[in-house]
């Protein structure tokens, strides 16, 4: 049997996709082939529209939490 995979943040974590759009905007600035640059843009784009959702998702979390109760 094969024993679950542990990773150092949860791969769909807030932080994980965080720290994917810094990789990939410091990976950007690098890279000078204007394919990979356009391929690393892509992945940026889905990396950062995912962080947008997450990052909307916490701050409404967080105002429920925060109004009052009746």
């Amino acid at each position: 049997m094969s024993e679950p995979k542990r990773y150092a943040l949860e791969p769909t974590s807030i932080e994980a996709y965080r720290i994917r759009v810094l990789f990939h905007c410091e990976e950007l600035q690098r890279e000078t082939n204007p394919a990979m640059r356009a391929t690393i843009a892509l992945y940026l784009a889905e990396a950062a529209t995912t962080l947008a959702r997450l990052e909307a998702e916490a701050s409404q979390k967080l105002a429920l939490s925060n109004s009052p109760q009746p």
